[in-house]
């Protein structure tokens, strides 16, 4: 019986941390062979649209699939169906909006590499219903569908890759075109493993049943990748487009610190509210124990990046962006790794239902890292931006560390009173 008990929770989490793995595997592979294939001006572009794509499917969970794993989690009952076409049409709103906010950015004459940013804006509809498709399965404990369909995804760009290099026609645009349409493809895989279909009748009435939720949802979201876009373009700014490429293929070659950390926050908030359950040391040190465990797998992530040949660097990346890259390598690994860190007190402000407190973290953190990173760019370039970033990653971990110990606090002396 117990260990059936524990058979289910962690079946979950393999399937989450198998599932981001195949999603980020994706992302690593599109910047890579973008990074291959063009400029450093390409890769630049690539950067920037891409952070873009990050606030629009920030923005997408956050109105759409974010309610639904808070009151939909379950079975595939006729709720549950109903749910998924609201927030599936939902997704693809979100991405057609995306979409002419991207066309219309590209139609500036003074913007470079059009190319790049019209591949995502065209494909931005099924980016993002793809990935409502993935959270609608989780939410009934279907993992492995969600797997297969980011599978799909994965062996569709392959072949689209496969024909360009075949082809002779492999450029950042058609490679960034070809990514985007593998998701198409598997958005319309979804569609068949469901037996649903998005119904844009019901969108008015899922955005409004769910308002009570959606703006805190929306704020801390674009708090996150907001921010990053935000000092993205302030470092093109102050640095150039080159010192934004570096940034990007540092973090790109890091890709896999993002599954660790994607992945162990599928289990982290309950494992949290265990602790909750039993004391607050309990608490306490389970987060601690996350955070611990998650900095140090980035840290020796990126130990393997900074052991690399020069000649493994040109290959992953190309001559000009593998340049770029390894001068910020020291600083962007610290970056990733104290961004991650923070997964620990995440857990514990979300198992405590601190969530204004958490949103008043995102926000001051919001404000340190952009002030850091343009800052640093402005007076140390490519190299000043990255360690900025890095300072400002740190400052963010210990107030996140501050925050839930005062949470903690909070939560004890609220329970003493009761």
């Amino acid at each position: 019986m117990k260990f059936r008990k524990l058979a289910g929770p962690a079946g979950r989490a393999g399937w989450g941390l198998a599932d981001q793995g195949l999603s980020s595997l994706s992302n690593l592979a599109v910047g890579v062979f973008v990074a291959r294939s063009g400029t450093v001006a390409d890769f630049g572009v690539y950067a920037l649209a891409f952070g873009g794509y990050t606030i629009a499917l920030n923005v997408s969970r956050a109105v759409a699939t974010e309610p639904l794993a808070v009151r939909y989690t379950g079975d595939r009952d006729p709720d549950w169906q109903r749910a998924v076409r609201a927030s599936t049409a939902t997704a693809v709103l979100v991405g057609l909006l995306s979409m002419l906010v991207a066309l219309a950015i590209a139609a500036v004459p003074a913007v470079p590499s059009k190319g790049v940013l019209i591949a995502f804006a065209v494909t931005m509809p099924g980016l993002l219903l793809q990935d409502a498709w993935r959270w609608a399965f989780f939410v009934v404990g279907e993992g492995g569908r969600a797997f297969l369909n980011d599978l799909i995804w994965l062996l569709a760009m392959g072949v689209f890759f496969a024909a360009l290099y075949l082809a002779e026609a492999a450029t950042a645009f058609s490679l960034t075109l070809a990514w985007g349409l593998g998701a198409v493809v598997a958005a319309i895989a979804g569609r068949f493993q469901t037996r649903l279909a998005p119904r844009r009748q019901l969108i008015q009435e899922w955005v409004k049943t769910h308002w009570d939720l959606t703006p805190k949802y929306v704020g801390e979201m674009l708090a996150v990748s907001g921010t990053i876009q935000v000092y993205m373009l302030g470092i093109t700014a102050a640095a150039g487009i080159a010192a934004t490429a570096g940034i990007r293929g540092a973090q790109v070659l890091l890709g896999p610190v993002n599954v660790l950390n994607q992945g162990i926050r599928v289990v982290a908030v309950p494992e949290a509210a265990r602790a909750l359950r039993h004391s607050y040391r309990r608490l306490w040190l389970v987060g601690l124990a996350i955070s611990l465990g998650v900095g140090a797998g980035a840290l020796a992530w990126g130990a393997v990046f900074l052991l690399l040949p020069e000649d493994v660097g040109e290959w992953l990346l190309g001559e000009g962006v593998w340049a770029q890259a390894s001068a910020v390598m020291v600083p962007v690994i610290l970056l990733q790794a104290f961004g991650a860190s923070n997964a620990g007190a995440f857990a514990i402000i979300r198992a405590l239902a601190a969530a204004t407190r958490g949103l008043r973290v995102r926000l001051v953190s919001s404000v340190i890292l952009i002030v850091a990173g343009i800052g640093g760019a402005l007076l140390g370039g490519a190299t000043g931006a990255a360690w900025g970033l890095a300072t400002a990653s740190f400052c963010t971990l210990l107030l996140w560390w501050h925050e839930a110990h005062r949470a903690i606090g909070v939560h004890k002396a609220a329970a003493s009173r009761r």
